[in-house]
């Protein structure tokens, strides 16, 4: 059977007001296992000195390095090391959605999701990150049915973050019922199963590779000469095929509009 795998992370800034990115990469499971895993376990974590994962926030931490024994340009090596070992994957693509977590708040301010096994009265606000993973799901199969109709199943890799990943995977349970509803039975069809991992898992270390540098670099209009080595690290993970989907300010307000015909436009 020809699976794919969909590795994600996601990047809402410090406020979660700015720009959200549900963003990763997607190819077929053998190329994840035979030879990505081990590239990247050989040529980013082993070292020496060998660290347990590459996670963009702490490979930052001074306390991180100096817990591991890198040093700051060490640090940088194993940055370049895994850019290269990504750009080896010519089968990997980037699959993103971004949003204005800000404009998407205010747009479904009051709107709240329950849990089905939620106790009475638990609902949780209606965050950016529900709609993007829909989103998300929907841009990731179509572009698999498109550009890869050999696939037969696509298996989604989430990274944990909290009671967020608990709703998500509810979003997942009815994904092929939805599919089916819409139009796209032959999407419904592709749908796999959903894991949701820690960072110690490495096709989701690749994943937030590519969120923290979009985070800066997307949208930049300039770039501080501090910053030039992350920019240029991000047109190598950039510069190659795949689909990035812009939810704009208008799409947003247009699903209000459609969802809560009571509520005033944002």
């Amino acid at each position: 059977m020809a699976i794919f795998i969909s590795a994600t992370d996601e990047h809402s800034g410090s406020d979660g007001q700015g720009l959200f990115l549900f963003a990763g990469y997607v190819g077929p499971e053998k190329d994840w296992s035979e030879f990505f895993l081990p590239a990247w376990q050989e040529r980013v974590l082993d070292g020496p000195p060998k660290i347990p994962y590459l996670h963009m926030t702490e490979i930052r931490s001074r306390r991180f390095r100096e817990r591991y024994g890198l040093s700051h340009l060490a640090a940088d090596d194993r940055l370049n090391a895994a850019v290269s070992v990504i750009g080896t994957m010519g089968s990997f693509d980037p699959i993103a959605v971004e949003i204005d977590a800000g404009h998407f708040k205010r747009a479904f301010a009051g709107v709240k999701v329950v849990h089905p096994d939620a106790k009475q009265f638990e609902a949780k606000p209606y965050e950016p990150d529900y709609l993007c993973f829909l989103s998300y799901a929907h841009t990731v199969l179509d572009y698999i049915h498109e550009n890869y109709p050999h696939a037969e199943k696509l298996d989604f890799v989430v990274e944990q973050k909290g009671v967020i990943s608990r709703y998500i995977g509810v979003f997942h349970s009815g994904l092929a019922d939805a599919l089916k509803q819409i139009g796209r039975p032959e999407l419904s069809q592709i749908v796999g199963a959903l894991s949701v991992v820690d960072k110690e898992r490495i096709p989701c270390q690749a994943a937030d590779m590519l969120c923290w540098h979009a985070a800066r670099f997307e949208h930049a209009e300039e770039v501080k000469p501090q910053d030039i080595p992350d920019a240029e690290r991000y047109l190598k993970l950039r510069r190659r095929k795949g689909l990035w989907f812009d939810f704009n300010a208008k799409l947003v307000s247009d699903m209000a509009s459609a969802l809560l015909p009571n509520e005033k436009s944002v």
